[in-house]
Order: structure tokens, then sequence, then C-alpha cells
């Protein structure tokens, strides 16, 4: 997208103009934020929703450098949140950026940040928008996230030693984090929609090496994950409790109920975990036409300096091409773009940490 000159856009600018916009404050906006404000660097972070992001739907981190016991995701959130503001961040929520407008002022670059008509001004920007799991979008499914169904075999195995847990999907992820999980379980079952595995043949001949383990249903799609043995119970009864809240129990899995898409057999098979792996969508939908995407739409980076094809821009976590999706890597890439950013704004702007 070519650059606007401030006349030619027709808009009055935000009063202030900040060093750093931060989009996304989960895990990677936020490592960020405390990099920048540290800098002295002013850094406003937007946010639609909450803080925090995909850690907000893990019940327990055990992965997270510096953290001996389990810790919530909220709270792991709620702390780097609350560091990042202590240091002088400015967090603004239930704020979905619609557009990113690059522009000159005075011969120098920036970029605006529309929320909706509201327009910030940042000299640099630092995308954290993150991506969502694709959802399976059966009932039990959402209210049971973070309690027994899951999106990352590496973040959440060791939680399922002995266990029963069925995979959802049979692309490469699936098969690569079930291997990851079988090195914990006691048993795994498949369901995939296809009539086969589509992974890498090495992944499906390691898998064979596990086949005592393992337990497959092709052309089957979950339709239900069912909490607590009470609740299935009385599910079967005719008397449905409200979703996620099983009667006189703990919130969990207990069972998910699969359907054959050729023959229309339904089957229930008992479990004590659910791990979905049918794809990722990045958060990028309103930056089509203004930077460069892959064909999934993930946002292409430098690999080393993490910026965008867009001056003065950079992206971090899990919206990026090539990212690990795990939370300590998307910490560590925040703060990566927030050097970076730093770098060039002393480069082009003049902006030094202030003191």
């Amino acid at each position: 997208m070519a650059e606007t000159d401030e006349k030619q856009a027709g808009a009055k600018p935000e009063a202030r103009v900040y060093d750093v916009v931060i989009i996304g404050a989960g895990i990677a906006g936020l490592s960020a934020a405390i990099y920048t404000t540290r800098e002295r660097l002013s850094t406003l972070v937007l946010e639609k929703l909450y803080p925090g992001g995909q850690i907000l739907t893990t019940a327990r981190v055990e992965n997270y450098p510096g953290f001996p016991d389990p810790i919530g995701g909220m709270e792991l959130a709620d702390r780097l949140s609350r560091q990042a503001q202590r240091f002088g961040a400015e967090i603004v929520t239930s704020a979905p950026v619609d557009r990113l407008v690059p522009c000159r002022q005075d011969g120098c670059t920036f970029t605006d940040v529309f929320v909706g008509e509201t327009r910030r001004r940042g000299r640099a920007v630092i995308l954290c928008v993150g991506s969502e799991y694709r959802k399976l979008g059966c009932p039990g499914e959402k209210e049971l996230t973070g309690y027994g169904v899951s999106y990352c075999g590496t973040c959440d195995a060791p939680f399922y030693e002995g266990k029963h847990v069925v995979v959802v999907g049979g692309g490469n992820t699936a098969l690569d984090e079930g291997l990851h999980l079988l090195k914990f379980v006691r048993r795994l079952t498949y369901v995939v929609l296809d009539p086969e595995f589509r992974a890498e043949k090495i992944l499906l001949e390691e898998l064979a090496n596990h086949r005592d383990k393992v337990a497959t249903h092709f052309e089957s799609t979950v339709t239900e994950i069912l909490p607590g043995t009470a609740a299935v119970e009385s599910w079967r009864a005719g008397t449905r409790p409200a979703r996620g809240v099983p009667d006189g129990g703990t919130k969990k899995v207990a069972a998910v109920r699969m359907k054959h898409i050729r023959t229309g057999e339904e089957t229930e098979v008992a479990c004590d975990g659910v791990f979905v792996f049918i794809g990722l969508e990045p958060q990028t939908a309103f930056l089509k036409g203004t930077l460069d995407l892959d064909p999934r739409g993930f946002i292409r980076t430098d690999a080393c300096s993490l910026r965008t094809s867009l001056p003065g821009v950079w992206a971090a976590g899990d919206v990026r091409t090539g990212s690990l999706k795990q939370a300590a890597t998307a910490a560590g890439e925040g703060v990566v773009a927030a050097l970076g950013a730093k770098e060039y704004l002393k480069r082009q702007h003049g902006v030094r940490a202030r003191t």
C-alpha cells in the first residue's frame, strides 16, 4: 500500500504520536511493551479483547521459564500486563484494529492505526495479533477448553501421564503432536475426517511403531465433547445439565461422541482429554493488501530482525510465518521486535531512550 501524505489523508490525527504502537496484548505484545517502555519509548498497546491472548485458555502453564510450579494462564497474563503498565505502557482493551495506513509527515515515515474512526499514530508498529486455533464448533468444546480440551500437545502432554486422549486431525501437526503425546499417554485415539492420514511418510512410519497404543477412526468427526461422569449419565437419561458444569464433579472431559460421515453411525469413546489439531487462522484479515502475507495469511518477516515488508513495522508471535507457537518463543520474538524498533527509531526519527 502506498504511503499517504498527512494533508491527503483528510482525517485529523490524534493529538499524541506514540513512539511504538503494539497491536495485540498476548505474550508477544506484552513482552515487547515491557522492553519498549523500559527504553522510555512511549508505547500504546491496542487489544481487541483482554490482555493475554491464547494463554488465557490454558488452565496450567508448566513450561514457561522462571516458574518452577505451574501457573495459570490468566495469572501469567495479568503479571505481564501489570509489569508493562508499571514501566508506562498504555493498554487499551476492546480496541480491534481495522487497518494500517502508512503516511509521511515532515519527511518522516509514520503508520496510522485505526480502530473504527479513531486514529493513533506510531513512529513504529509491532504486530502481535496472533492466530486462533481452528475450532470443532461442537457442544462442550468451548466450555471445556483448558479443562481437558487443548490445542497444544507440546504444552499439555505431561498432564496426561498414563491416560487416554483423543486427537482430532490427520495432518502433519496432528501426527507430530500425537507422537509427542505418546511419550506420556497410555492410549491415543485419532479422529480423522479424511479416509486416511494426510501427513508426511516419515511421520506415518514413526506412528506405526506405536500401533499397540493407537486407535484410529477415519471419515469421522467429533460431534460432542462430554464432561464429567455424572454429567454423561444424566445426559444419557435425557437430563442435560449446563454445558461444562458436571453434576457434582470436577470440570473435566469424560468422553467424546463421534459420527461416521458416510454411514452416520455414532460412537461414544471415554477419554481423559481431547487435543484438536485442525489448523490455525491468523488474525490478519485487516492487513491484506498492506504488507506481505504468506498463502495462509501469516505475516512474512525477516527471519532475524522480524521486520515486515512495511517500513517501520515488525511482527512477533503466532501471527508470524515460521513461529513455533510457544509462549516462551512468543516472548522472545516480542523482545527482538522491540529492540529492532528501538534501533529503527534512533536511526529514522532521532528518538533515543529517555532517561
